[in-house]
């Protein structure tokens, strides 16, 4: 199977055409074959700089890098960093210009990356950290899946789909961050519905919004703009018709 990265020039018509676009195989399959059978780039983000961009690559076990030309806005290969076997890099998260956090679908982790600028070629990752996602470094229940992460202010946070660690309900995981961008588990609060596939933060720091896809919700919930803990939950609408755990359908 192949898998591709394309990109388009801004503003999108009518008549836009891709203006790149970037194939990916792989020889056989992956460490886990049923999640691993293709390269799988499930997210693509540039750096502060706007010099790169980056695509976690779930069934390829790699984050892929690019150097973006700047005039043409043409992506040119750089080295990958390869992760372990079954890891399944899926969302990623500058926290400044040198610090990289990285959600693993497979593995139930976040691994904290050093970010280096060489004075010419390729932005170079070093993994500096790697934990899970629930208290006390536990490994996820089999079938969790990590969904998204995201910073704000000192603070990272991470989504648990089917982790059940408020059964019937998933979680939202909250870490903070030292001034190296060391991670210190804090805790994890229900999500208010299952399979949390996606969350925001409010510009004010003071809410956050939660779209569980299988309960087919969106919940909100108050943060403390200071500590950075999640709670109490202020409101849950139902919007669509509601899914099947480990069916991917529902709200997505």
């Amino acid at each position: 199977q192949t898998s591709t990265i394309s990109t388009l020039k801004l503003p999108l018509t009518s008549s836009s055409k891709t203006l790149q676009s970037l194939k990916y195989t792989m020889n056989g399959k992956g460490t886990i074959p049923s999640r691993q059978d293709a390269p799988h780039p499930h997210h693509v983000f540039p750096d502060p700089t706007g010099a790169f961009l980056l695509a976690p690559d779930l069934g390829a076990d790699l984050i892929r890098i690019f150097k973006i030309d700047s005039a043409s806005g043409k992506l040119t290969d750089c080295p990958s960093y390869v992760e372990p076997g079954g890891t399944g890099p899926r969302h990623g998260v500058f926290w400044g210009k040198d610090v990289l956090y990285v959600g693993n679908e497979l593995a139930n982790t976040v691994h904290a990356f050093a970010v280096s600028y060489p004075a010419s070629g390729c932005l170079t990752l070093t993994r500096t950290q790697s934990l899970t996602s629930l208290p006390g470094n536990k490994t996820a229940p089999t079938g969790t899946k990590i969904g998204e992460v995201h910073v704000k202010d000192n603070f990272l946070y991470v989504s648990n789909r089917r982790d059940l660690s408020f059964s019937p309900n998933d979680s939202i995981a909250t870490f903070s961050l030292s001034a190296t961008g060391a991670m210190t588990f804090v805790d994890i609060i229900s999500s208010g519905g299952t399979y949390p596939r996606t969350f925001s933060i409010n510009n004010a720091g003071d809410l956050m919004v939660i779209g569980d896809q299988t309960t087919a919700n969106v919940v909100v919930v108050k943060r403390d703009p200071v500590t950075g803990k999640l709670g109490p939950q202020l409101a849950s609408l139902r919007v669509g018709v509601t899914g099947n755990a480990e069916n991917d359908d529902g709200l997505s």
